[in-house]
């Protein structure tokens, strides 16, 4: 060992009689390492991407999630000139899928397609094996799509103001169906509950799918569904709706009037879908995938796409990765308020 070494690593003499003559040339060289490595990151942007990306879904394969993020990643594939390999990974409420991302190297091969979801989870899991802010990055976000209110054929009521004035009614609260705790359609039914102050028997299901069902089979009385659930019972005639929890009516459905129409603001609850990354992502490959997004976006096919599945693409203004990761903040503060003022726990109804 040489006298004077940190760490007790070994230099050899010959080693250490250079640094002796030659520090300043040392120093010089040491300065040029690092310069050297600083212009790693954006050579290696310029050419991003290389070979294929992993798009990671936070939901099971089928799903709305799931045909949206295939419906993006086919046209992004064509526009970054690299496939879009679509890996699900569902489970824990979405959160093993941001999990793997927000823990994968920040490269940019490896990107997550999640939803409203991830901004309650905060406030529904309390340790978290990561930080949605401090570890994921916003790209942009994608689409947007509300749910409809619908019930079974033979309830009495056949509106809102009828529906109300029926779940305030004398009886056994309301069977309110809906597809598990800190879902959507679960804070939907709080929050519809809360604003005609109205008692309910919540009913949690493993999916709307099932609580569609058990509409249909008149064993619940309401549910609130995403447009693919809904819109082909609606139209069929096998339930009734009574809203559509948006600012405005849907297009699709126009003659249903919305929740902010009729006064219930905070039950319009909209259901988005946006591309993250790892957090320390180089910022020329966030603002490729970013331009890349906002093309696919532009696309009649993807356009045609959405508005079959009952969603549209998210507004112009909030494209922007900085305007992304705003949204998701306020998202955040939101939910966790929606979640700590209702009481709501993972173990509840």
């Amino acid at each position: 060992m040489i006298k004077g070494t940190k760490y007790g690593r070994h230099v050899s003499p010959g080693a250490m009689r250079f640094v002796r003559r030659f520090p300043a040339l040392l120093k010089t060289a040491c300065v040029v390492a690092v310069a050297a490595g600083a212009l790693a990151c954006p050579a290696q942007a310029e050419t991003y991407p290389e070979r294929p990306i992993t798009l990671v879904v936070a939901t099971a394969a089928g799903g709305p999630g799931d045909a949206v993020a295939r419906i993006i990643a086919e046209r992004m594939t064509v526009i970054l000139g690299q496939p879009l390999v679509v890996e699900n990974a569902p489970g824990g409420g979405g959160t093993i899928g941001a999990s793997r991302v927000a823990r994968a190297k920040p490269d940019g091969y490896t990107i997550l397609m999640h939803q409203t979801g991830i901004t309650i989870a905060p406030a529904l899991y309390p340790k978290l094996p990561y930080d949605v802010e401090k570890d994921l990055l916003a790209v942009g976000m994608v689409n947007v799509s509300y749910t409809f209110l619908v019930g079974r054929k033979a309830l009495p009521a056949n509106d809102v103001k009828e529906l109300v004035t029926w779940m305030k009614g004398p009886g056994k609260p309301t069977k309110f169906a809906h597809p598990g705790i800190g879902s959507m359609g679960h804070l939907a039914t709080v929050a519809f509950a809360k604003a005609i102050g109205a008692e309910i028997d919540p009913v949690p299901y493993r999916g709307v799918g099932p609580a569609m069902n058990d509409v249909m089979g008149e064993h619940v009385d309401l549910v609130w569904a995403g447009p693919a659930t809904a819109i082909p019972q609606i139209k069929a005639g096998t339930v009734k709706v009574f809203a559509f929890n948006g600012d405005k009516r849907s297009p699709v459905l126009p003659e249903v009037p919305s929740t902010g129409e009729l006064g219930y603001k905070d039950v319009d609850i909209p259901f988005w879908q946006a591309l993250f990354v790892p957090s320390a992502t180089p910022r020329p490959i966030v603002d490729r995938l970013n331009a890349a997004l906002r093309e696919a976006l532009t696309d009649a096919r993807v356009v045609k796409a959405f508005q079959d599945t009952g969603a549209e693409a998210f507004p112009a203004d909030k494209l922007t990765t900085q305007a992304a990761n705003a949204f998701i903040h306020d998202e955040i503060v939101r939910w966790r308020k929606v979640v700590t003022e209702n009481n709501i726990k993972l173990d509840q109804p």
